[in-house]
């Protein structure tokens, strides 16, 4: 019982934390505000769950990450284009479209707000929590566009390919924001033509 409540608090603050800085921004919730949102009846309980407000947040990011970069990787897999340009479009499809798809429920477009804000606040290492949540499939994906774009060197490439995660936050985000407002143009449009300007920036 007494591990079933600390894991039941543990997933409560998870919740409130992802739920707050997505409504409020990252700098505007406290770990009092975490506590009390979640109901925890330890003021010390993130501390003791997270060690750290920044422990708990890392958390947060990384714990939905994992089930998008599992996702992502299925689709990459799958992409069969074999014409260069073609392809790299068709590969940043498969990758961001995992992403861009959540933000077709409320949680996703919850999730997505709180990575935006996660991905530009100087205390966290985006790349860094990105290898920590699991980087298998963007390992492929390199190797992949390092050969689709010969004329691009590898060092390059690397570089722009940390540059369009961000891009791709933005663009989800953007997106997610036309869903709530019932503006937003089917999801297979918006994956594409997402796609297509972060290949363009890729590759020029």
């Amino acid at each position: 019982m007494e591990v079933s409540s600390r894991q039941d608090t543990k997933a409560e603050l998870l919740r409130s934390a992802e739920r707050l800085i997505a409504e409020r921004g990252i700098g505007s919730v406290s770990v009092k505000m975490i506590t009390t949102d979640a109901g925890a009846r330890n003021p010390s309980a993130v501390h003791y769950h997270f060690g750290s407000i920044e422990g708990l947040i890392r958390e947060v990011f990384t714990q939905k990450y994992r089930a998008i970069e599992a996702e992502r990787a299925v689709r990459l897999q799958r992409v069969d284009e074999s014409d260069p340009n073609a392809r790299v479009v068709a590969l940043i499809e498969a990758a961001i479209g995992p992403f861009m798809e959540a933000c077709l429920e409320e949680s996703g477009r919850m999730y997505v707000s709180f990575a935006l804000q996660f991905g530009t606040d100087p205390r966290f290492d985006l790349s860094q929590s990105t290898v920590e949540a699991g980087l298998e499939s963007l390992l492929w994906l390199r190797g992949e566009l390092v050969s689709c774009l010969p004329h691009v060197p590898p060092d390059k490439l690397v570089s722009r390919m940390r540059h369009s995660f961000m891009i791709s936050l933005v663009q989800a985000a953007d997106y997610a924001g036309k869903v709530e407002a019932g503006t937003a143009p089917p999801i297979e449009d918006a994956v594409k033509d997402a796609a297509t300007c972060i290949a363009a920036y890729l590759g020029a």
